[in-house]
């Protein structure tokens, strides 16, 4: 299948759709099916803004968020991601490029490879009406530098703000922190009285981006426009992330109008839509990789071991096979889009001879049960699964497979010595990426320690750019060298989107920072 399987165009400004002659369908009893032919014959027309936001867009997400807390520094879920990046600014952001354009600094410079300066703007506020101040990002940023939240990855540690007036802060870190910027294009925007009282973050988000967060109940978590925003108000008024585990349920969502985007879908979803005009594809997507977490506390601490599972798994048969060729499969720890991606040696390829062989110097000689958690998290997931268990029963290891609600699974994956899951670049950066394997982060994700690589990571976050690359390469190799995780594919991020939404962009990161340029037609 063709990995363009219909228009990938963004539909006009003069584009509309016929929500209010499907709602009268609906109304009529007519079926999803007969509604996606009846709303191809009807005309399209632009609604009129007037400089409000209006109507409403809905996400159907194949995951929930991950609790009801709502501080964005304490997880990395998709949907966490897409609320922290509408409700939260940043001090940085990232346009459609990836290039970084001014938000709540307003101008930066790099004083040295320990400190960048910035000038702050002055009419920000928070959406209860309280001021964006200093002191509020300096709370926000020190707070990471203290290593106890889940992005606290993406800072060094001990990095901290100096305000120099209320217009004007340093970002100081104790060393070189080449990619600070990127950074600071990341960490959220919050209350000092949040950080102070982190009971609030059970309330519900607060931020001073361009929605406000209004609740979350059942499935649905919803957001609406901040007219007030500093930026401009958005030009849809309300944003609903609707949970629907069930991927043919998705699909059907989209294809009756209950959801206008359904995102990181799968190949079998893109064939759904193939031919049909009333969708369009964004494929925008951060460096993504679809990967097997091993945890290190269990026997997959164990090298050979997990030398063995690579050679077992056939990866390129998976992807093209299951994925329908949609994900490129490559030879790094990092994903092929990813800045500094270079092709590793060893391969790893698929051998079951060489898996046998690594298994029997393995201390597993005679084989060993792992167990696996399985869901709907990722597109085909448990598809996948099946052939990963299968593969492994091969050269006699056991794999005991448990299929979980997404949220169950997201919330005990790290209790199963192996299951799919997707890892990001949440700041366009590898260094991101890397991160998850120091730390925190390393122990709570994969039960991983490893001093030789901290080393490692550290030295090409301090690296000069023309030592970067190098530096890079070295990291992403040690990891590969050791397969301190199955890495299994690139995962390119297709959303399917009703035409319905008009010029809908997305920016190389996991969130939905670009979305109040977008509109609806009514």
């Amino acid at each position: 299948m063709s990995q363009n399987p219909i228009d990938e165009t963004e539909p006009s400004d003069f584009a509309a759709t016929r929500r209010s002659f499907l709602k009268s369908a609906m109304a009529a009893g007519l079926a999803g099916t007969a509604l996606a032919g009846l709303s191809s014959i009807m005309p399209l027309r632009a609604f009129a803004q007037d400089g409000a936001p209006t109507g409403t867009i809905t996400y159907g997400n194949a995951e929930p968020p991950t609790s009801n807390y709502w501080d964005p520094a304490a997880g990395f879920g998709l949907v966490d991601e897409q609320v922290a990046s509408l409700v939260h600014d940043t001090l940085i952001a990232f346009d459609e490029a990836g290039n970084m354009v001014p938000s709540i600094a307003t101008a930066w410079a790099l004083v040295s490879d320990t400190t960048v300066a910035l000038t702050l703007r002055t009419d920000a506020k928070f959406h209860d009406g309280t001021p964006v101040t200093a002191d509020d990002i300096k709370a926000s940023i020190d707070r990471l530098g203290e290593g106890k939240l889940a992005q606290s990855m993406v800072a060094t540690p001990g990095i901290s703000v100096t305000v120099k007036s209320p217009t004007e802060i340093e970002v100081v870190s104790p060393t070189a922190f080449g990619v600070v910027l990127n950074a600071l294009a990341f960490v959220k925007i919050l209350p000092k009285a949040n950080i102070d009282n982190p009971d609030n973050f059970k309330v519900g988000a607060l931020g001073s981006g361009p929605y406000k967060f209004v609740s979350y109940t059942g499935n649905d978590v919803t957001l609406e426009a901040n007219a007030d925003y500093w930026g401009g108000a958005p030009r849809i008024k309300t944003v609903i992330f609707r949970y629907i585990e069930d991927a043919q349920a998705r699909i059907n969502a989209l294809l009756s109008g209950q959801v206008d985007i359904t995102t990181r879908v799968s190949s079998e979803d893109l064939a759904r839509v193939e031919g049909n005009a009333d969708f369009y594809i964004n494929k925008q997507t951060p460096p993504a990789q679809i990967i097997a977490i091993y945890q290190h506390n269990g026997p997959l601490g164990d090298l050979k071991l997990r030398q063995a599972v690579a050679h077992a798994i056939d990866r390129e048969g998976i992807a093209k096979s299951i994925m329908r060729g949609v994900n490129p499969v490559g030879f790094s720890s990092l994903p092929t889009t990813s800045p500094f991606y270079t092709p590793l040696e060893p391969k790893f390829e698929f051998d079951i001879e060489k898996a046998k062989a690594l298994l029997a110097e393995s201390a597993y000689p005679d084989g060993v049960t792992l167990r696996m958690s399985t869901s709907t998290l990722v597109p085909s997931q448990i598809e996948i699964d099946q052939v990963i268990a299968a593969s492994l029963q091969q050269i006699g290891i056991q794999v005991e497979v448990e299929r979980l609600e997404v949220g169950a699974f997201r919330s005990s994956y790290n209790t199963y010595d192996i299951n799919l899951n997707t890892l990001g670049v949440f700041n366009n950066d590898p260094d991101f990426l890397l991160g998850f394997y120091v730390g925190g982060t390393a122990e709570a994700v994969f039960h991983y320690k490893d001093d030789a690589y901290a080393a490692l990571h550290s030295a090409q976050r301090a690296a000069t750019p023309e030592q970067r690359p190098a530096a890079v390469t070295a990291a992403a190799q040690y990891l590969w060298d050791n397969q301190v995780t199955l890495y299994l594919s690139d995962e390119i991020w297709y959303f399917i989107v009703n035409k319905r939404v008009l010029d809908y962009v997305r920016a190389p990161l996991v969130g939905e920072n670009l979305l109040p340029k977008v509109s609806v037609a009514s």
